[in-house]
């Protein structure tokens, strides 16, 4: 494009963000060992081999024992995430996938942002995360797609409404991540949450609510 007959405005954007954690043998002791154990409770219903206890921890309407085990490692990237402002936490869960499992496209609703932490993985034998861009190319219609470089020990945090997939997974190493939504009012430039009335607030080494 010749810029002195016209210029392109970048119009949309969609921001991942992307923290690897310190210490991660550290802390992916503590994480592992705070999982509950795997029983057939926490198979997916629709039977696709996939350990979570996404729907125990919904049915019961509460946290799961290892929160605060989790929120203790992630603690200083979100407050850098939040610019030391409050966020509520809505929900928690582990994903366990083993071979041939899946979990095929979704979103998180309208939360507000959702992260992933990946616990075990292998990128010679894994894949990352598959995100789709909520825009079709203009001159095909198709959809984009992108998939973060990413190692065990990362935390990426996305928009709660963009549609992501695990692929299958083709080797008998697990998987293993942690997942969960948080809500809050957003500046995309930032990257800050300025929280609502009754949240979950991470400063000074404690939690309140």
């Amino acid at each position: 494009m010749n810029k002195d007959l016209g210029f392109v405005n970048a119009m949309f954007s969609v921001p991942i963000v992307h923290y690897p954690i310190e210490n991660w043998s550290e802390n992916k002791k503590k994480i592992l060992d705070a999982l509950p154990p795997e029983d057939e409770s926490q198979l997916e219903p629709n039977g696709s081999g996939l350990y979570t206890d996404f729907f125990v921890n919904a049915k019961i309407k509460e946290f799961p024992s290892y929160f605060h085990t989790v929120v203790d490692v992630i603690k200083p990237y979100l407050k850098d995430f939040m610019d030391g402002n409050p966020v509520e936490f809505v929900e928690m869960w582990y994903q366990k996938y083993y071979n041939q499992v899946e979990h095929k496209t979704h979103c998180h609703g309208f939360t507000g942002w959702s992260s992933i932490i990946y616990v075990e993985f292998d990128p010679k034998v894994h894949q990352s995360t598959r995100f789709f861009s909520p825009f079709r190319q203009p001159w095909d219609c198709d959809v984009e797609v992108f998939q973060p470089k990413v190692k065990e020990g990362d935390m990426i945090l996305f928009p709660s409404s963009l549609l992501h997939e695990a692929p299958v997974s083709r080797t008998d190493t697990r998987r293993t991540i942690i997942s969960y939504n948080i809500r809050g009012y957003v500046d995309y430039v930032k990257h800050t949450l300025f929280s609502p009335v009754g949240t979950t607030t991470i400063n000074n080494n404690k939690h309140t609510t």
